[in-house]
Protein backbone atom coordinates (compact mmCIF):
# COMPACT_ATOMS: atom_id res chain seq x y z
CA UNK A 1 0.00 0.00 0.00
CA UNK A 2 2.03 3.17 -1.25
CA UNK A 3 2.01 6.22 1.34
CA UNK A 4 -1.02 8.52 0.64
CA UNK A 5 -0.93 11.70 -0.81
CA UNK A 6 -2.33 14.87 1.02
CA UNK A 7 -1.68 18.57 0.78
CA UNK A 8 -1.45 20.29 4.51
CA UNK A 9 -3.16 23.83 4.66
CA UNK A 10 -2.14 26.19 7.48
CA UNK A 11 -1.69 29.11 5.41
CA UNK A 12 -4.38 31.50 4.38
CA UNK A 13 -3.64 31.27 0.50
CA UNK A 14 -3.51 27.49 0.61
CA UNK A 15 -7.28 27.73 2.65
CA UNK A 16 -8.39 29.88 -0.36
CA UNK A 17 -7.19 27.34 -2.71
CA UNK A 18 -9.14 24.64 -0.93
CA UNK A 19 -12.30 26.47 -0.58
CA UNK A 20 -11.78 26.41 -4.42
CA UNK A 21 -11.60 22.96 -4.81
CA UNK A 22 -14.46 21.95 -2.38
CA UNK A 23 -17.15 23.97 -2.85
CA UNK A 24 -19.98 23.54 -5.87
CA UNK A 25 -18.90 19.77 -5.89
CA UNK A 26 -21.60 17.23 -7.48
CA UNK A 27 -23.38 15.89 -4.60
CA UNK A 28 -24.18 12.11 -5.43
CA UNK A 29 -22.08 10.11 -4.51
CA UNK A 30 -21.40 12.23 -1.53
CA UNK A 31 -17.66 14.32 -2.45
CA UNK A 32 -16.47 14.97 1.39
CA UNK A 33 -15.35 12.68 3.82
CA UNK A 34 -13.90 13.82 7.09
CA UNK A 35 -12.30 12.93 10.02
CA UNK A 36 -10.74 14.90 12.92
CA UNK A 37 -7.84 14.87 15.46
CA UNK A 38 -7.23 16.87 18.52
CA UNK A 39 -6.68 16.56 22.47
CA UNK A 40 -9.56 14.56 24.25
CA UNK A 41 -12.03 15.50 21.52
CA UNK A 42 -15.51 17.05 22.51
CA UNK A 43 -16.45 20.18 23.97
CA UNK A 44 -14.11 19.69 27.10
CA UNK A 45 -10.58 19.45 24.64
CA UNK A 46 -9.29 20.62 21.51
CA UNK A 47 -9.51 20.20 17.27
CA UNK A 48 -6.34 19.91 16.51
CA UNK A 49 -6.59 18.79 12.61
CA UNK A 50 -9.11 18.08 10.31
CA UNK A 51 -8.72 15.87 7.51
CA UNK A 52 -11.19 16.24 4.37
CA UNK A 53 -10.68 13.41 1.57
CA UNK A 54 -12.56 14.90 -1.76
CA UNK A 55 -14.03 12.53 -3.88
CA UNK A 56 -14.62 13.94 -7.15
CA UNK A 57 -10.70 15.02 -7.19
CA UNK A 58 -9.34 12.07 -5.43
CA UNK A 59 -7.15 14.55 -3.18
CA UNK A 60 -7.08 14.72 0.53
CA UNK A 61 -6.37 18.07 2.90
CA UNK A 62 -4.78 18.49 6.33
CA UNK A 63 -6.86 21.49 7.58
CA UNK A 64 -4.34 23.00 10.71
CA UNK A 65 -6.78 24.01 13.24
CA UNK A 66 -4.04 24.51 15.84
CA UNK A 67 -2.11 27.06 13.37
CA UNK A 68 -4.81 28.86 11.67
CA UNK A 69 -7.51 28.73 14.63
CA UNK A 70 -10.98 30.24 13.94
CA UNK A 71 -10.14 31.43 10.39
CA UNK A 72 -9.76 28.16 9.42
CA UNK A 73 -13.64 28.48 9.65
CA UNK A 74 -14.57 32.18 9.05
CA UNK A 75 -12.38 32.43 6.27
CA UNK A 76 -13.61 33.42 2.46
CA UNK A 77 -11.61 32.44 -0.69
CA UNK A 78 -12.73 34.08 -3.66
CA UNK A 79 -16.47 33.27 -3.24
CA UNK A 80 -17.06 35.74 -0.52
CA UNK A 81 -20.43 33.73 0.54
CA UNK A 82 -18.67 30.72 1.33
CA UNK A 83 -16.20 29.41 4.15
CA UNK A 84 -16.09 26.21 5.97
CA UNK A 85 -18.23 26.72 8.34
CA UNK A 86 -20.71 27.26 5.69
CA UNK A 87 -19.81 24.02 4.27
CA UNK A 88 -20.05 22.38 7.24
CA UNK A 89 -23.39 23.56 8.14
CA UNK A 90 -24.52 23.00 4.76
CA UNK A 91 -27.42 20.43 4.04
CA UNK A 92 -26.76 20.44 0.38
CA UNK A 93 -23.56 19.48 0.48
CA UNK A 94 -22.89 15.91 1.52
CA UNK A 95 -20.27 15.46 4.11
CA UNK A 96 -19.67 11.87 5.27
CA UNK A 97 -17.70 10.95 8.72
CA UNK A 98 -17.59 7.97 10.48
CA UNK A 99 -18.92 8.40 14.12
CA UNK A 100 -19.91 12.06 14.11
CA UNK A 101 -19.96 11.84 17.82
CA UNK A 102 -16.92 13.79 18.92
CA UNK A 103 -16.64 15.47 15.57
CA UNK A 104 -19.91 17.20 16.11
CA UNK A 105 -19.66 17.60 19.89
CA UNK A 106 -16.46 19.81 19.15
CA UNK A 107 -17.32 21.61 16.15
CA UNK A 108 -20.52 22.94 17.98
CA UNK A 109 -19.44 23.98 21.46
CA UNK A 110 -15.66 24.98 20.25
CA UNK A 111 -16.43 26.77 17.11
CA UNK A 112 -20.31 27.37 16.92
CA UNK A 113 -20.69 24.94 13.84
CA UNK A 114 -23.92 22.89 13.87
CA UNK A 115 -23.00 19.75 11.23
CA UNK A 116 -25.93 19.22 8.62
CA UNK A 117 -25.75 17.14 5.56
CA UNK A 118 -24.23 13.97 7.30
CA UNK A 119 -24.22 10.61 6.78
CA UNK A 120 -22.23 8.63 9.62
CA UNK A 121 -20.79 5.58 7.82
CA UNK A 122 -20.72 3.83 11.54
CA UNK A 123 -24.50 3.95 11.56
CA UNK A 124 -24.72 2.54 7.73
CA UNK A 125 -22.41 -0.37 8.75
CA UNK A 126 -24.99 -1.58 11.40
CA UNK A 127 -27.68 -1.06 9.35
CA UNK A 128 -25.90 -2.85 6.37
CA UNK A 129 -25.18 -5.81 9.42
CA UNK A 130 -29.16 -5.91 9.95
CA UNK A 131 -29.85 -5.74 6.33
CA UNK A 132 -27.41 -8.66 5.64
CA UNK A 133 -28.71 -11.39 9.04
CA UNK A 134 -31.86 -9.91 9.89
CA UNK A 135 -32.85 -8.20 12.46
CA UNK A 136 -30.43 -7.75 15.80
CA UNK A 137 -30.94 -9.21 19.27
CA UNK A 138 -31.41 -6.26 21.44
CA UNK A 139 -28.08 -5.18 22.77
CA UNK A 140 -25.84 -5.71 19.27
CA UNK A 141 -22.94 -3.26 19.47
CA UNK A 142 -21.27 -0.84 16.68
CA UNK A 143 -18.26 -1.65 15.03
CA UNK A 144 -14.91 0.13 15.29
CA UNK A 145 -13.01 1.95 11.88
CA UNK A 146 -10.21 -0.44 11.64
CA UNK A 147 -12.65 -3.49 12.06
CA UNK A 148 -15.11 -2.39 9.18
CA UNK A 149 -11.60 -1.48 7.19
CA UNK A 150 -10.58 -5.06 7.85
CA UNK A 151 -14.23 -6.76 6.61
CA UNK A 152 -15.31 -4.82 4.37
CA UNK A 153 -13.18 -2.29 2.13
CA UNK A 154 -11.99 -4.86 0.22
CA UNK A 155 -7.91 -4.37 0.26
CA UNK A 156 -5.28 -7.29 -0.82
CA UNK A 157 -4.14 -9.36 2.39
CA UNK A 158 -0.48 -7.05 2.26
CA UNK A 159 -2.69 -3.95 2.14
CA UNK A 160 -4.23 -5.07 5.09
CA UNK A 161 -1.46 -6.22 6.44
CA UNK A 162 -0.06 -2.52 6.17
CA UNK A 163 -2.79 -0.74 7.41
CA UNK A 164 -3.00 -2.63 10.72
CA UNK A 165 1.16 -1.94 10.95
CA UNK A 166 0.48 1.65 10.37
CA UNK A 167 -2.63 1.34 12.64
CA UNK A 168 0.07 -0.39 15.32
CA UNK A 169 2.65 2.81 15.05
CA UNK A 170 -0.18 5.54 15.41
CA UNK A 171 -1.45 4.14 18.48
CA UNK A 172 2.18 4.37 19.91
CA UNK A 173 2.37 7.90 19.04
CA UNK A 174 -0.72 8.78 20.53
CA UNK A 175 -2.29 6.36 22.74
CA UNK A 176 -1.40 7.21 26.34
CA UNK A 177 -2.01 3.39 27.44
CA UNK A 178 0.92 2.73 24.56
CA UNK A 179 3.37 5.06 25.99
CA UNK A 180 1.98 7.60 23.49
CA UNK A 181 0.12 11.04 23.80
CA UNK A 182 -2.71 12.71 21.70
CA UNK A 183 -0.60 16.31 22.45
CA UNK A 184 1.16 14.70 18.86
CA UNK A 185 -1.79 16.19 16.95
CA UNK A 186 -0.89 19.89 18.17
CA UNK A 187 2.94 19.69 17.74
CA UNK A 188 4.37 21.87 15.41
CA UNK A 189 5.60 21.55 13.18
CA UNK A 190 3.59 18.22 12.37
CA UNK A 191 5.45 15.47 12.28
CA UNK A 192 5.65 13.28 8.92
CA UNK A 193 4.23 10.32 10.37
CA UNK A 194 1.23 12.02 12.58
CA UNK A 195 0.17 13.43 8.92
CA UNK A 196 0.54 10.03 7.51
CA UNK A 197 -1.71 8.36 9.88
CA UNK A 198 -4.19 10.81 9.75
CA UNK A 199 -4.59 10.36 6.18
CA UNK A 200 -4.46 6.78 6.71
CA UNK A 201 -8.17 6.08 7.91
CA UNK A 202 -10.20 9.24 5.64
CA UNK A 203 -8.87 7.71 2.23
CA UNK A 204 -11.00 4.51 2.84
CA UNK A 205 -14.16 6.04 3.81
CA UNK A 206 -15.45 6.46 0.58
CA UNK A 207 -14.85 2.70 -0.15
CA UNK A 208 -16.88 2.05 2.93
CA UNK A 209 -19.63 4.62 1.84
CA UNK A 210 -20.17 2.55 -1.35
CA UNK A 211 -20.06 -0.66 0.11
CA UNK A 212 -23.12 0.00 3.00
CA UNK A 213 -24.82 2.27 1.10
CA UNK A 214 -25.05 -0.88 -1.96
CA UNK A 215 -26.23 -3.22 0.56
CA UNK A 216 -28.84 -0.66 1.90
CA UNK A 217 -30.39 -0.06 -1.63
CA UNK A 218 -34.33 -0.55 -1.61
CA UNK A 219 -34.06 -0.72 2.50
CA UNK A 220 -36.58 2.27 2.74
CA UNK A 221 -36.98 0.92 6.25
CA UNK A 222 -33.74 1.03 7.52
CA UNK A 223 -32.40 4.35 5.65
CA UNK A 224 -34.67 6.04 7.51
CA UNK A 225 -33.52 4.29 10.53
CA UNK A 226 -29.52 5.83 9.77
CA UNK A 227 -31.06 9.30 8.87
CA UNK A 228 -32.89 9.59 12.61
CA UNK A 229 -29.73 8.01 14.20
CA UNK A 230 -27.29 10.23 12.46
CA UNK A 231 -29.81 13.19 13.33
CA UNK A 232 -30.05 12.01 17.08
CA UNK A 233 -26.01 11.95 17.24
CA UNK A 234 -25.55 15.98 15.92
CA UNK A 235 -28.34 17.29 18.18
CA UNK A 236 -26.16 15.68 21.26
CA UNK A 237 -24.02 17.99 20.45
CA UNK A 238 -26.05 20.60 21.54
CA UNK A 239 -27.29 19.10 24.79
CA UNK A 240 -25.85 18.77 28.14
CA UNK A 241 -22.69 15.93 27.88
CA UNK A 242 -23.43 12.55 28.87
CA UNK A 243 -20.31 11.26 30.55
CA UNK A 244 -18.74 8.58 28.69
CA UNK A 245 -19.14 4.95 29.50
CA UNK A 246 -19.90 1.33 27.72
CA UNK A 247 -23.17 2.58 26.70
CA UNK A 248 -21.23 4.51 23.79
CA UNK A 249 -20.83 1.54 21.88
CA UNK A 250 -24.28 -0.25 22.34
CA UNK A 251 -26.09 0.38 18.71
CA UNK A 252 -28.20 3.44 17.72
CA UNK A 253 -31.09 0.85 17.98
Amino acid sequence: MSTPQYTLIDTLPALAAMLGNISDLPNSPPPLYLDLEGENLGREGTIAIIQIHVLPQNCTYLLDITTLGRRAFTFHGSDQTKNLKTILESSSTTKCLFDVRNDADALFNLYDISLQGVQDIQVMNYAAREARRGVFRRGNLIMGLAKCIATDSGLSYAALAEFSRKKQEGGRIFNPKLGGSYAVFSERPLREDVMEYCVGDVIHLPTLWREYSDILEGQGRLRNKVQSATLARLEAAKKPRVPDGKWRVNGPW
